[in-house]
Parts: C-alpha cells; structure tokens; sequence
C-alpha cells in the first residue's frame, strides 16, 4: 500500500529519464533487460514507444540474455548486445557485463539497468496496440519441418515454461481426453521447450525443443489452423505480430489479471478469430469436451449455421481435408461481428432488395446550404498552420471499371497515379504552410499490398513515414438470393463492405489513439477517384471550426434532376444523404444539392462511433469483372453515422473547384485538362 501512495506522489521515474536526455540532447541509450519473453511486447515496446516519441532520433541498444534474441528481432529501430553469461532471475551488474563483453559504457548517454515497465507505462494499458515486425523471410522456416498436408494443425504449447503461477497450467490428463476426443482429421503440433510432461497420443508431432523461437511463430503463421495456448510468451509475441494472416487463436487463463487480457488492446492481426476462456477458479475447471467445441469440425460447424450456411456446411463436409484447410482460412478471414451484421440486415431488407420499396418518402430536400466566407478562410489557415490535422484517403476500391487491373488508386492519368496527384497537393501545401500534416489511406484486402508496396518504392513521395499510415476496411461475402455466402470452386467469393467501414477499422488500427497523441482534431475525408479535391482545404476546415460542426459535409448544387449523384435531404431538422439508387424520378426532381463525398469530422466523432452497427445496404454487382454473374454485395456508408453526430452542415462549393470525379473512362479527357490546368497555375495550394 505504501509503494502505492509513494508512485502516485513520485514523478515517474521513466518521464525524469526522457526529460533531462531531451534537455541534455542525450539520444544514446542502454538498456539492460533480463525479464520474461512475454514482458517484450508487454512492457519493452512501449518503453522504446515512449523514448521515441521524446526523442525521435534516439538509438537505443539493449543488453540481453542470449534466449531472448528472436524476440528482440521482432522490435523495429534498436539495435540489441547478447550476454551469453546472462540467466533469468540471476542478477547482473550492467556495468561489470559491459567489461566482460568489452563494450565501453562511455559511448552511452544514458544507461538504465533496471527497467519497470509494470509501473513506468502502465499509461499503455488499453491504449498502445504492440506491433511486432515480422520479416517475410521468416515465413521459409517452416518448411524445414516437413508438416502433414493432409491433417488440420493445431499449434500448441502445453506448458507454461515458468518457474512460477502454477494456476496457469492445464492438467496433463485434461490434454489426454482432448487429444483422445479429437477429430481424426486434427493433429497437434507441440512448440516451446519444457519437455517434462510425457504424452504418448498418436495424432501428436512433438517439435519441443527442436525450434528457434522464429520457427516456431512461423509454423504457427504458415503451417496452422489452429492455436492453442497457455499463458507464455510465445503467446504475447504471437498475438501482437502486425501481419494479417488466417488463423484462430484459443488461449486458457487462470486469471483475467495478466498477459494479453490485461493489456485490453486487439491483436494487429485483423484476420484471427481469438478465443479466451478464463477459469479464475482453475483451469482444471475447463472440461476437455468444453475445449473441444472450440475446435474443428465443431466450431466451423457452429460458424455456419449460426450465419444460415446450411448448405455450405453440407458440401464442406465432402471437402478434402487439402480443401477444408483452405476453407477454415477463409472462414477465419472473415469478421464474425461483420457477420452478424450481414445477416441481420439481410432479413430485415431482404423485401427492398428485390422490391422496388420507398423508405425515403418521409425526407425533405434541403433548400439552402452556405458557402465559406473570408473569416472561414482565415480561421482555417490559422487552423492547419499552427494545429496537427489529418486526413484519411478512400482507397479501398479496384480499377475494374477504368478497364485497369489494380488498384483504383494507382490509376495513371497525366502520367501520374490517381494517390500521387492527391499526395502532391499534401506535399506543396505542407511546404507552403511549413507544418506538419497526416495521411491515413484506407485500403481493402485486394490492394492493402500493393498500395503499401507503392509508397515503400517511391520513398512515400517525400513525406516522413510516420506521416502516413494505411489500414484495412473490412469485408464479407458475396449473397444469393436467398441469402447464402457465394462459394465457388470451395472458395467464399468477398467484397469490401463499404466505406462506413471506416470508423471501427480506423479505431481498430490504433491510429486513433496515435492522432490523439499529436493532438489532431480534425480529419478530412476524401475519396482517391477525385484528384482535384484539396485534402486540406482551408475554407473547409474555417467554416467546420466558426459553425461548430462535429461533422460538415462538402456539396454542391445539383445540376440534372436524375444525376447519379447521393442527394442531401432532412429528416426531424437533421441532414441525411440519400443514395441515388433509392430515389425514384419524382423524388430526384425535388433535390438541390448533391454529396461530394467530401467530410470533415471531428476525431472523438470516430471513438463514439466505431462498434456501431451501421445499417447494411444491399445492391447487386458482378463478382466478377469479365463475367455477368452477380452477387449481393452488403455495404454500409459514411454518412450513415451522421445521424448520430451533434451537429451536420454542408458547405457549397463549386463544382470545378474542387469535384471531378472519375468512375469511368467517359470523362477522362476532361480530368486530364484539368489536371493539367491545375498543375500550370501558380495557385495550386489555395
């Protein structure tokens, strides 16, 4: 009790370190670090989180045990010293280990060699998501181990490998009855070291003790379906590897206090289905018939009635083993909350998709919408001058209908990419204004690679990494008529799920918290297939902040009165946006302005959204581009949150400002005299 009191009244040791090696211009440090594997992403990764975001240009090196190397090879930007004369709970004296390895300590401006992350940055619980690099070079490991093929593989580490919390360990007996319970389609793979307990079951690969620690998170990475874990460090390391990849991850605690549990952070893998089951009353509670339910084939079972797979679930079980690995993975691929969501919506408008059913009667048109003043644009290049603002760039979607076969954002027109001539005007405009601003694109699982990949090669155009981030929307599968997943040659035939998306995926990104710490509180949305539109357009950003806005809309008058353009309608002295496709000919008449598909939303607007559940529209589209077979794709939109915000306006602009979107090949000369105007003026940045 009383250390309590003490920590709460002392400055935290770590905060006096950061501030007198800023003062001093101190950016060499050493740590020395002989704790447990799990406390690297636990607690190591936000120490080094905390030095850099201090001093960015810190080098920071770290003396460890010679066990503990794979796991420092998963840090990015430290470099780390090996004691081979190190062991855990032995205690060292940094300055007599230093000798030993002749390193001279001098070169060090500061040395700490005892480090609390328990206390230090406790501030990260529920706040910093670890992200642990991993080398695509790792992936080859695997191979060396010559798995079956024809089995579903379930990883698992069936000891605790600690000297001490024996209440985290699962009864060799319970592990018995599972293995002995299991499908004879499963096989275990046993990783870690401890080899103390025997187990003499038949459908067991015992690799303890024959893998690196690298190894054995690529097995589990590329060779499995399935992973199942105690409370260990391979399990912390495994969960926060910033890489998607397919798999369910089943892990068994004997408290709720401790791990990855106690972090309160999601995995960066959007791609796993993580499972825990905590038996705060012991985990000899956990009956191995419990387990097993949350194994093949019961679980993937489970999955698809519960989302009306009947059928599906009939022709998977005549799949060969070779196919069902592939299946489980795309099955695991798919968010379960998106699901829900799915099937929900599905039956609730299943009537409108294929009836022509008018939900719109009640809207009004909006009649008037203001335009941005000098005082608007003032205050907005006040705003980008001297606050962080961000923007996020809708980049989810393919090329298809440019006739391209790739990502819609990397379109060339005037030479250019459709992303590029959007970055560009970021670049200037941060010159001009000399200050710092921040880009996230949002991408789909078809192009996620590829965009990434872009700007790796291209040296992200001149901007600093940490400017720009990317993360995923998230997707579902393709609908039949009657509601059931399109699968076609055993694969489950997805699509991006719309660009609403964007408030749990950005949340589940972490970077809301990472715009948060640089103060950001104002983001921009823009859409990629609109390369005149100004990300940071100061008139916008004045006119947000003067009318106190939690979310403005950018939109411009309505030209034709059946124009496949979103109208801006109200409902209850409250705007909507309605799509085109849910107006019949009399109603589009009546409309007068149209959405550019341009916002500026307040941050803390996405942490009130993000888990809602926005309404899924359904509309049917190929599935595939050069084929006339189609599908109900389930979607759900932006300004479909807006309802929930304090206050909406719209900003009128005029069209040839700012708005020229291209959807097709029809209007590409005109984009490119445009673009070529607009690269000739002399005020580009406005």
């Amino acid at each position: 009790m009383l250390r309590k009191i003490v920590r709460k009244i002392k400055k935290n040791p770590l905060e006096v370190i950061l501030k007198k090696a800023k003062k001093n211009s101190h950016k060499k440090f050493l740590l020395a670090w002989n704790r447990a594997l799990g406390d690297v992403p636990l607690g190591l990764y936000a120490v080094v989180y905390r030095i850099k975001k201090y001093i960015p240009d810190a080098r920071i090196t770290f003396l460890i045990r010679e066990d503990l190397k794979d796991a420092f090879l998963l840090l990015k930007d430290i470099d780390f010293i090996r004691v081979p004369f190190w062991r855990r709970y032995m205690p060292f004296d940094i300055c007599h280990s230093l000798k030993l390895l002749n390193q001279d300590y001098r070169k060090y401006d500061v040395i700490i060699d005892k480090v609390d992350p328990n206390y230090w940055v406790k501030w990260q619980i529920g706040n910093l998501q670890p992200k642990l690099i991993w080398d695509k070079s790792f992936d080859s490991l695997a191979n060396s181990f010559n798995l079956p093929k024809n089995k579903i593989v379930v990883a698992l580490q069936p000891t605790i490998e600690t000297k001490h919390s024996p209440w985290r360990s699962y009864p060799k007996k319970s592990f018995d009855k599972l293995f002995s319970k299991a499908s004879k389609d499963i096989v275990f793979v046993f990783l870690g070291v401890d080899k103390t307990l025997k187990f003499d079951s038949k459908n067991i690969i015992d690799l303890r003790g024959k893998t690196s620690l690298i190894e054995a998170l690529s097995i589990i990475k590329n060779k499995c379906e399935y992973f199942l874990s105690l409370d260990s460090g391979l399990l912390s390391l495994f969960y926060y590897l910033d890489v998607d990849f397919p798999i369910k991850l089943i892990s068994l605690w004997g408290s709720k206090d401790v791990g990855i549990i106690k972090q309160k952070v999601k995995s960066p893998n959007k791609k796993m289905i993580y499972t825990s089951l905590i038996f705060e009353n012991g985990l000899e509670n956990l009956k191995p018939n419990i387990l097993e339910k949350y194994l093949y084939p019961k679980d993937i079972e489970k999955i698809l009635l519960e989302n009306g797979q009947k059928k599906i679930l009939k022709d998977f079980e005549k799949f060969s083993i070779e196919k069902k690995r592939k299946f489980i993975k795309e099955i695991f691929s798919l968010n379960p909350k998106a699901l829900i969501r799915q099937k929900a919506f599905y039956q609730y408008q299943k009537k409108s998709i294929f009836k022509n059913t008018n939900e719109n009667k009640n809207l009004l048109p909006l009649k008037k919408s203001k335009r941005a003043t000098k005082k608007d644009l003032l205050t907005g290049k006040k705003i980008l001058e001297s606050t962080n603002v961000g923007c996020i760039i809708l980049a989810g979607g393919q090329g298809s209908r440019l006739g391209f076969n790739g990502p819609k954002a990397l379109y060339k027109i005037n030479k250019k990419t459709l992303i590029e001539h959007i970055i560009e005007k970021i670049s200037l405009k941060q010159n001009s204004l000399k200050t710092k601003l921040y880009i996230s694109i949002m991408t789909s699982d078809q192009n996620h690679s590829d965009l990434v990949s872009f700007f790796e090669k291209n040296n992200f155009f001149g901007l600093k990494k940490d400017q720009i981030d990317f993360f995923k929307q998230s997707f579902v599968p393709f609908l039949d008529e009657k509601g059931s997943w399109i699968v076609s040659n055993g694969s489950i035939k997805t699509c991006p799920d719309g660009n609403g998306a964007i408030f749990t995926s950005f949340f589940d990104a972490n970077l809301f918290y990472k715009y948060k710490d640089k103060k950001i509180k104002y983001i921009s949305v823009i859409p990629v297939d609109n390369p005149i539109a100004d990300p940071f357009d100061e008139k916008l950003f004045g006119f947000h902040k003067n009318n106190k806005n939690e979310i403005t809309i950018k939109c411009i008058t309505r030209e034709k009165k059946d124009e496949k353009k979103g109208a801006i309608a109200t409902f209850n002295n409250k705007i909507k946006i309605i799509e085109y496709i849910d107006l019949d000919g009399e109603q589009n008449k009546n409309y007068l302005f149209s959405n550019s598909g341009i916002y500026l939303i307040n941050i803390d607007f996405f942490k009130k959204i993000q888990g809602f559940d926005l309404k899924y529209q359904f509309v049917k589209k190929k599935i595939y581009n050069n084929k006339d077979i189609y599908g109900i794709k389930s979607e759900s939109f932006i300004f479909d949150s807006f309802e929930h915000a304090s206050q909406v306006k719209t900003l009128l602009d005029d069209k040839n400002n700012f708005y020229f979107p291209i959807k097709d090949k029809t209007n590409l000369q005109d984009i490119e005299k445009l673009l070529l105007l607009e690269k000739t003026s002399s005020n580009m940045v406005k």
